[in-house]
């Protein structure tokens, strides 16, 4: 499997160009690696990247289509885009423009849609339409062969693409997408019609980039993925029945690479964090980052039945116990969705307990939203929008006091910090730790060096977001 964009297109004369582009990003980690990855293929033909649409004669927004919100923006950015630069050719991709090119078609303001299934032609074909622009001649919206969705109206496709390519190094942690797609089918979710089936990044290929990115300078990989779980299981041999797990055998590769100091997982399925798992991270607990974003969903089983989730609140709080009980310090995060179709208030209640019982340290909270085409928007019981807002207050509200009472646990004490190469309003070098606390260094133009690490002393919040740190040597 080839997922790198052709050479003998990329390279040939005719794609050679000093045209400028810009690329805005909705959504998920994954979505920002395919938007660096399509930065890449564009900076290949010769594309200068800039900062502000209004000078770009490319715009491109990478889509999320998780709410009826993020729909909402992508259609709010290409209306913008269009109105701040009118030559411009406004380009359309990522999950809406797969769930909905249809309704983005209707659109005066967008030029040409570039659904997820046919991101491997999105450079070339982009060209040829704002060559056609420039000439007067009909624009193709859609490339030829690719059928117009209209309200999440099509398949599961199948692809071996992946959008693979090289991760952003400009920063000292870098995201490195091995998996996309998705074959769970959960009764409120469209990623699998968006993403299409799950597939996987070739090991080898993984691995290579590891490497890469080592050898520029990038201290920290983030593994990012739709469902990183499944990571390997397509490349298993045809009807051959496997008990091992690839993901498993993949960071044990990982964790082998010179100069790596850190591995983070972005998110992993609760049933996925295994005893086999979990092992192998204990023993390489040197470059682990002990956190971990176990997506729970709702707190109560009959919801989650409904949901389609593959675990019980019993296995989610065995994957929690078992977590801290490796990693004592871990910080445990998760998405949750309130006001699921038929959830009653009681069922709430226990959802909201739960979260408190089980240990949780965040949340990320994703009011319950009608995607079309799932098998939740054909449920009875859809509640009252003002229901699910309150409900989501709620829960935030939650993840705010769940945040500051683990955050607190380490004040006074010495963490390991990773400085990044960003530096806050105030000039304050910024960095994270193993367990997911930001700092902020207290002084501007501290002695720290981006891609390095050192023993800092937190000493309080500097906002809901960020905690202070000193120097631990001068405690």
């Amino acid at each position: 499997m080839d997922n790198r964009p052709s050479q003998d297109v990329a390279m040939s004369p005719e794609h050679q160009t000093s045209e400028k582009i810009y690329v805005k990003t909705l959504g998920c980690k994954v979505n920002t690696f395919d938007s660096h990855a399509i930065e890449n293929q564009f900076k290949a033909v010769g594309y200068e990247l800039v900062e502000d649409p209004a000078l770009a004669t490319i715009n491109i927004v990478n889509t999320c289509s998780v709410t009826n919100n993020a729909d909402k923006e992508a259609r709010y950015l290409a209306r913008r885009f269009r109105r701040d630069s009118s030559e411009s050719l406004v380009v359309m991709t990522g999950c809406y423009a797969q769930t909905d090119s249809a309704r983005l078609a209707d659109m005066d303001e967008v030029d040409v849609i570039v659904p997820n299934e046919a991101k491997d032609q999105l450079v070339a074909f982009v060209q040829r339409q704002l060559r056609a622009k420039r000439e007067g001649r009909s624009i193709l919206k859609l490339p030829e062969g690719i059928g117009s969705v209209s309200e999440n109206k099509q398949s599961h496709f199948k692809s071996s693409l992946t959008l693979f390519d090289h991760a952003d190094s400009t920063q000292t942690r870098a995201f490195l997408k091995i998996q996309d797609g998705c074959n769970g089918f959960c009764a409120y979710c469209l990623i699998p019609y968006a993403r299409g089936a799950s597939r996987s990044v070739p090991m080898e290929l993984a691995l290579q980039e590891a490497k890469r990115l080592v050898s520029l300078g990038t201290k920290e990989i983030v593994l990012t993925g739709i469902h990183i779980g499944d990571f390997g299981m397509d490349h298993a041999p045809e009807g051959e029945h496997t008990t091992s797990e690839p993901f498993v055998e993949f960071l044990k590769q990982l964790f082998d690479v010179d100069g790596l100091s850190r591995v983070r997982i972005s998110s992993l399925e609760p049933a996925e964090l295994t005893e086999g798992l979990i092992k192998v991270l204990a023993e390489h607990r040197a470059k682990f980052c002990d956190h971990f974003h176990l997506p729970l969903q709702a707190g109560h089983d009959d919801v989650l039945r409904r949901m389609r989730r593959k675990y019980n609140t019993a296995r989610y709080k065995e994957s929690c116990d078992m977590a801290r009980h490796y990693f004592p310090d871990v910080c445990l995060g998760a998405d949750v969705i309130p006001g699921f179709p038929g959830e009653t208030d009681e069922q709430f209640e226990q959802t909201f307990e739960f979260i408190k019982n089980v240990g949780l340290n965040y949340l990320h909270v994703f009011p319950y939203s009608r995607r079309p085409n799932t098998a939740a928007d054909k449920m009875p019981g859809h509640l009252d929008i003002a229901i699910i807002k309150e409900r989501g207050q709620r829960l935030r509200s939650l993840s705010q006091s769940l945040q500051k009472a683990y955050r607190s646990r380490f004040i006074n004490q010495p963490v390991e910090v990773l400085w990044e190469r960003d530096m806050d309003d105030a000039g304050r070098p910024m960095g994270i730790t193993r367990n997911y606390l930001n700092v902020v260094a207290s002084v501007a133009n501290a002695q720290t060096t981006p891609g390095t690490t050192s023993l800092w002393t937190l000493k309080g919040f500097v906002n809901n977001d960020r905690m202070l740190g000193v120097p631990a040597a001068i405690n």
